[in-house]
């Protein structure tokens, strides 16, 4: 787990550092962004996808997950209500308190912890729990704020874009085929998706801004719900209905507690909500996460 620590905290810094020292511009990082989207993760997906077992208890652990994050969203509207926050910050309490940083940053978590096996059920889970969720989301974030009208069409259509989502759907309709595909023909597939996590954790770097922390009071409140209070009620169903944590449950465990979502920034900034704050709490998100990540770790051993 420290060797993986070691690995996202280097990956982050050098992304970070290409920005500071101006190695990288915005035309570069589209570039990457482009190619970490659009190939490097959905070859991961769809090769996690395929080999990854799917079973019931993973089926009730990526519900589980759901309902806590959905909880935790609905907390933060609540304290937003009773802090008298306006309607912009309100919806960042709500969006980035309810999806995590599950792919990105989770991803490289759990294999650290948990091996190469759970890694490729990870790109499973950030599907259901943060992919498909965010397709609705960012349809209802954009009609609030007056960008567009929520329908159900936009979130169809936004699936049927995301490779994300397709990668997934054609891995899982590979499964259904009545013959086992040779090994080999997944070997450029995986040569692809082991570049997915080095540049999507440079990518994050890049993306890092430690100018000012704004509003830390708001922040605080955001990242307690999204990295404490979820993963706490994860922990208190596990311990009431199991008794103690099997590693599905403890990759679970690691997901849930993950920071906020980067994507859920461009949505809120898109749709003219509280983007600084949201952005705030990404970047002290990542830096806290590298203490609550253990932590939880040690509680579910």
């Amino acid at each position: 787990m420290l060797l993986a620590m070691y690995s996202i905290f280097t990956f982050i810094f050098i992304g970070y550092a290409a920005k500071i020292l101006n190695l990288i511009g915005n035309q570069q990082s589209g570039i990457l962004l482009g190619f970490l989207i659009n190939f490097a993760l959905p070859a991961q997906v769809f090769n996690g996808t395929y080999h990854a077992p799917i079973h019931l208890d993973f089926m009730l652990v990526c519900l589980t997950s759901i309902v806590c994050n959905a909880i935790t969203g609905l907390v933060l509207f609540f304290i937003a209500k009773l802090l008298k926050l306006d309607k912009s910050t309100t919806m960042v309490f709500c969006v980035m308190g309810a999806l995590g940083n599950t792919l990105f940053l989770g991803l490289p978590f759990v294999k650290g912890a948990l091996g190469e096996d759970y890694a490729n059920q990870v790109v499973i889970f950030d599907q259901f729990v943060t992919g498909i969720p965010f397709a609705f989301i960012g349809p209802i974030v954009l009609s609030l704020g007056g960008k567009n009208k929520f329908s159900l069409k936009a979130v169809a259509f936004r699936l049927a874009k995301s490779p994300l989502f397709l990668a997934l759907i054609c891995g899982l309709s590979f499964r259904l085929v009545p013959f086992h595909i040779p090994d080999w023909v997944f070997v450029p597939l995986k040569s692809l998706a082991q570049t997915a996590t080095p540049v999507a954790l440079f990518a994050i770097g890049v993306q890092m801004s430690l100018r000012a922390f704004l509003d830390w009071k708001l922040t605080a409140v955001v990242l307690s719900g999204k990295m404490l209070v979820a993963p706490l009620l994860l922990f208190a169903f596990v311990m009431l209905t199991k008794g103690e944590f099997s590693d599905i449950w403890r990759m679970s465990l690691i997901e849930v507690g993950m920071p906020p979502l980067v994507s859920g920034v461009a949505i809120l900034l898109a749709a003219g909500f509280n983007g600084k704050l949201a952005l705030n709490t990404v970047t002290f998100g990542l830096i806290l996460s590298f203490v609550t990540t253990p932590l939880w770790l040690h509680l579910s051993s």
